[in-house]
């Protein structure tokens, strides 16, 4: 996620378009080194108990589906983003798409997650697991708060998606 984030900074202070396929280079170059740094120290934590590891991997099946979304407030121009990752770490699909008249960055990033489930059901996946940096949105989503009047019917069809596939998390 902080690629994308770094790649929406670079389009808007210095207007540097970066490619989608470079950022997600770099994101998997920085999830290869975070899994290598991951596994020296679990050697090196444990002896003969896997119990961590276990936890790590416990959705073997599932896709990860890693979205986030940007917002410039003056022309209520938004970009979303979805990368999907097998338990493996290997990316399985990419999207990123610019999206006009958006004027909340909530509004953008519920329809960052509800492109990625869309996504999840056009390739024919039953189980995935979603990771947003958006807790307002995911709070929402899991009826923890009360939904916002703003983003109502975009949380309705994120309902109606899930509801779709054998799991969601």
């Amino acid at each position: 996620m902080w690629q994308i984030w770094k790649g929406r900074n670079a389009w808007c202070f210095t207007q540097e378009m970066l490619e989608p396929t470079d950022i997600v280079s770099k994101a998997l170059f920085e999830y290869e080194e975070y899994k290598d740094l991951l596994t020296s120290c679990l050697a090196a934590r444990h002896s003969s108990s896997n119990d961590f590891l276990s936890k790590l991997t416990n959705f073997q099946d599932d896709v990860l589906l890693f979205t986030d979304a940007g917002l410039r407030c003056n022309d209520r121009h938004a970009s979303i983003g979805v990368a999907a990752l097998n338990s493996l770490g290997k990316l399985l699909h990419a999207h990123g798409s610019s999206i006009q008249y958006v004027g909340k960055s909530m509004t953008a990033e519920a329809i960052a997650i509800r492109k990625a489930l869309e996504c999840a059901i056009t390739l024919g996946w039953k189980s995935v697991k979603i990771l947003s940096d958006a807790k307002n949105i995911v709070d929402m989503l899991q009826r923890q708060v009360a939904t916002s009047w703003e983003i109502g019917v975009l949380c309705e069809d994120i309902w109606k998606l899930s509801s779709m596939l054998q799991r969601v998390n």
